[in-house]
């Protein structure tokens, strides 16, 4: 799989990282006890928005591709086999949930509640599993409709 193009990058990032973002946002006020902050306070699209970038971030920065094919091939597991998603899911979820969880629990426990510094690393630590779940349910539905929006996309640039 060589580098993709722009225009598929855009179509996966938009199609994928939406719902992540989302998810991880909604989760995150579910998990941390502040459902009832969801709709009453500006931080939901703030933290929707905010996981969409840092999402994009980490797609351009991090060759999630290689890590998702790659880490099955050391099982010997076909990465396009649905075993082989699952486990490609494992690391990506993982690097997902934590740079994204970092920076989402310092934004809205730090600087939006005001807490003492250590504060969001146990409020990340105490939602890190949950969200874990969360996040990988997302990605298991999310990445093969993302994939197929953006070969689609780009169809015309292939042939």
């Amino acid at each position: 799989m060589g580098k993709p193009s722009l225009k598929f990058f855009v179509v996966f990032n938009l199609v994928m990282n939406i719902p992540l973002s989302t998810a991880m946002s909604i989760g995150g006020m579910v998990f941390s006890g502040n459902a009832d902050k969801m709709l009453t306070t500006p931080s939901l699209p703030i933290n929707i928005l905010v996981g969409f970038i840092v999402a994009c971030i980490v797609n351009a920065l991090i060759p999630i591709p290689l890590i998702a094919m790659g880490f099955p091939k050391l099982f010997k597991v076909d990465p396009e086999s649905v075993p082989g998603r699952i486990l490609g899911n494992i690391p990506i979820v993982f690097i997902f949930v934590v740079i994204i969880g970092l920076i989402m629990n310092f934004l809205n426990v730090q600087i939006f509640a005001g807490a003492p510094f250590p504060a969001f690393l146990f409020a990340f630590l105490g939602t890190f599993i949950p969200m874990y779940v969360l996040c990988f349910i997302v990605a298991m539905i999310f990445i093969p409709i993302a994939q197929g929006a953006a070969f689609k996309a780009t169809a015309s640039e292939r042939a």
